[in-house]
């Protein structure tokens, strides 16, 4: 903690009052408009007209592009009306798709300015103007309007500021990224932080993130360095290292925190008693993890590497544990709570499982098979021994079904969706639906994963096909979020899995935030494009999959792994349970 003197306490209550009123006065503006309001269809827009799976982020300032990435302000008041504020989003998107398609931007890992890359962006605007007004016209009406307005702000005899106008450039990444190693973390790395975060406030945007390594030596040397520019400020990273020791100081530096550039990060493996969220996607700079020598069993999988379009062998070590603790407090009190629920979805099942399907080309049944008759006398006319098998039979079909329930159980689902704690969520719909399938006698199993590496890909069995569900249902409660989310590392050793069951209808059903990401480099298309890669293997051999996320944000990732019709975002248990039902009806159909 802090403690000031009179006059700097005088002070710092007096500018926190002036910040503090000056955000108000913004909020209360009616014409302004939020990004997030209409980020959808904007995201929509631009992937339509770049043919690239384009994600929006709100920007610092201007904004511009990176990669696949759209940064824009997060508001945007300027202009008199709710009309005139969108198009200019609409504007600055049709101007950014135009510029990642001409590819003008910079490259490399060289710094660059804000005002250098301004200008450049200025520079380049006329050819990019250009190619605008000819593929959508509307545009140059836009310009000129935005162009009067901003010329008419700007004082006599200054330079027109142009800058929300054009942007700025931005890094693109190069294709080949380093191949420097992440050897500054130790064993504590492998296992669950044990201490929860206690304060958790939200950044302000942020466009890039680079990761920098610890140099443990300036830990240890550490010379205690003070700043006195302003009062009650963070202080930004300018190379050198300090102690990092995990204590809980959010709430004394909330205000301060409101201006620091998140641009520059280190990780770390000490325990965090607070968190300061900022969303970052791809534009992370992050080294590899080093191995480390362990006698705990693994199995290597493979991992996709798009850039280079062929597989990483051996790449990823995933670790298949058994969770032993209970809970059964847990598990009575989610029966308790969802009686009512349950025996809903008894029901529906019921009716679902006991459903008389048609079998085709019987040797008895009740009716003629059309096409077995056909075939029949195709045979006959033809000289072939006819089959016999030319009868329809409604009975039901012999039980030839197995499905996987995977649960990401990174740290992500210690946060809350629509008011639900996720891991809850995910834990209550396990138990639940685990309860329907074994009255049922369906082979099924539920596993959980979580991820510290490629190195550490842990892989747990909550029940596993051939475990006794009386036995494992008390375990469900015990799962605790942990680490980071490789999902293709997760999907592949399921598919191990599944492989091993004598059954024709196989299915892998993903609860998961769907967004790929590990404390090494899995973050952005890297990520998604292996998820991608470990959903063909598994359709290869003939194993369904299908997505449920208890995330908003997830209708961003999902589509560009899953596809169309394979996935739903939910965000409570019952809805999440309704959804499997319906999944469940659909999978007996084509069993």
């Amino acid at each position: 903690m802090f403690e000031f003197e009179p006059d700097e306490f005088l002070f710092t209550k007096f500018a926190f009052f002036f910040k503090n009123r000056k955000k108000k006065r913004e909020a209360e503006l009616e014409h302004a408009v939020n990004l997030n309001e209409i980020k959808p269809r904007l995201t929509i827009f631009a992937r339509a007209i770049t043919g690239k799976a384009i994600e929006v982020y709100e920007a610092e300032r201007e904004g511009g592009y990176r990669d696949n990435n759209f940064f824009l302000p997060s508001k945007f008041s300027e202009f008199k009306t709710v009309n005139e504020n969108i198009s200019f989003f609409l504007f600055r998107i049709l101007y950014l798709s135009i510029q990642k398609n001409l590819d003008y931007n910079w490259i490399g890992i060289e710094e660059h300015d804000l005002l250098e890359s301004q200008q450049e962006s200025k520079k380049y605007s006329e050819k990019v103007l250009e190619e605008l007004f000819i593929q959508f016209p509307i545009t140059e009406k836009y310009y000129q309007n935005f162009l009067a307005f901003y010329t008419q702000k700007t004082k006599k005899g200054k330079e027109v500021d142009t800058s929300f106008i054009f942007g700025k450039w931005m890094r693109n990444n190069p294709e080949e990224e380093s191949d420097k190693q992440l050897n500054n973390f130790s064993d504590r790395v492998k296992k669950a932080q044990e201490e929860q975060a206690k304060t958790i406030l939200k950044s302000k945007a942020v466009e890039e993130i680079i990761s920098v390594q610890v140099d443990q030596k300036q830990v240890e040397d550490m010379v205690l360095q003070h700043q006195f520019e302003k009062v009650e400020t963070a202080e930004e990273f300018g190379g050198n290292f300090k102690d990092m020791d995990g204590d809980d100081d959010l709430d004394d530096h909330e205000n301060a925190l409101e201006d620091l550039n998140m641009k520059y990060t280190v990780r770390v493996d000490d325990t965090a008693h607070s968190v300061y969220q900022a969303d970052f996607v791809e534009n992370t700079t992050v080294a590899e993890s080093a191995e480390k020598n362990t006698s705990d069993f693994y199995i290597e999988y493979d991992e996709w590497d798009f850039s280079k379009r062929k597989y990483k062998e051996n790449f990823c070590k995933v670790y298949p544990k058994s969770i032993i603790e209970t809970n059964v407090d847990y598990y009575q009190k989610t029966i308790r709570e969802n009686a009512s629920t349950l025996m809903g979805l008894r029901k529906m099942l019921t009716s679902v499982n006991n459903k008389y399907q048609q079998q085709r080309r019987q040797t008895q049944g009740e009716e003629f098979d059309l096409d077995a008759l056909t075939d029949l006398y195709i045979d006959v006319h033809s000289g072939h021994t006819p089959s016999e098998n030319i009868y329809l039979s409604k009975r039901k079909k012999e039980k030839d079904l197995s499905i996987l329930m995977l649960l990401d159980v990174s740290l992500s689902s210690d946060g809350y969706a629509a008011g639900n704690k996720v891991i809850d969520v995910e834990k209550q719909v396990s138990i639940l639906f685990g309860e329907i399938l074994n009255e049922f006698n369906v082979d099924f199993s539920i596993d959980s994963f979580y991820s510290k590496t490629r190195n550490y890909s842990t892989y747990q069995s909550i029940k596993g096909f051939d475990e006794d569900w009386n036995k494992a249902k008390y375990k469900v409660g015990a799962i605790q979020p942990e680490g980071y989310t490789r999902i293709g590392a997760a999907l592949r050793h399921s598919g191990a899995l599944l492989d091993q069951r004598d059954t024709k209808n196989k299915w892998v059903i993903l609860i998961s935030d769907g967004k790929p990401n590990d404390y090494d480099r899995y973050e952005g298309k890297h990520g998604t494009n292996d998820v991608k890669q470990a959903l063909r293997e598994l359709n290869e051999r003939n194993i369904n999959s299908y997505a449920l996320a208890i995330e908003a944000q997830a209708k961003y990732y999902l589509p560009q792994m899953f596809g169309q019709n394979h996935y739903q975002i939910l965000t409570t248990p019952v809805e999440l349970l309704e959804s499997l039902v319906k999944l469940y009806e659909k999978i007996k159909h084509q069993s």
